[in-house]
């Protein structure tokens, strides 16, 4: 079966946005986070996003792909994300504007159980906060890879706000980066 991995970047205190969406205080141009990332993405041939994230998404990362200015590391993840399979959990939302998207509407519970009972690599839970605490909340999420900022929110968007499934988690490793970017994977127990 294949393995749902939550990789998303957080503050100290949970949150994967500030207040009123400020994504400010995520280091975005890290080598050493990219790196990290690259290696986990070996492993993965679908990414999974919410309706809300997806169209900001889209937009970065084509437009990436044709901008002079795109640094290395960006465009590595413009071409990967390019031709990678994404799902997006949306019941608004009818044309993705990707040719490599799909929309879902239906539950994300039932359908996240559904595409890792299907053959393929690992799948990738991208973001956002609401789509992440929904696979959470379902159980599903088989290994955390949490890219821990050191910076307190107070506030903004939890991925652990209201969770109802308890989850027992054994340490895989950490790393401390240069930035003070702390990268802690766990994997569910049993």
């Amino acid at each position: 079966m294949r393995k749902v991995i939550l990789s998303m970047q957080i503050s100290l205190d949970g949150f994967a946005e500030g207040p009123g969406g400020d994504m400010s205080w995520l280091f975005k141009d890290d080598n050493e986070q990219w790196e990290d990332l690259f290696e986990m993405l070996q492993t993965v041939d679908l990414f999974l996003l919410g309706g809300g994230m997806f169209p900001d998404y889209r937009a970065f990362w084509k437009q990436a792909l044709t901008n002079p200015q795109s640094t290395a590391n960006p465009l590595a993840y413009a071409k990967l994300a390019d031709k990678t399979k994404h799902i997006v959990f949306s019941h608004i939302m009818k044309d993705p504007g990707w040719a490599n998207t799909q929309i879902v509407g239906g539950s994300v519970a039932d359908e996240v159980a559904k595409i890792k009972a299907m053959p393929g690599k690992d799948i990738q839970v991208v973001g956002g906060a609401k789509l992440a605490a929904a696979v959470m909340d379902a159980g599903l999420v088989d290994e955390f890879r949490l890219r821990i900022n050191p910076t307190i929110l107070g506030g903004g968007k939890s991925i652990f706000r209201d969770q109802h499934w308890r989850y027992g988690l054994e340490l895989v490793g950490v790393r401390s980066l240069k930035s003070g970017v702390v990268i802690a994977r766990y994997r569910r127990k049993g």
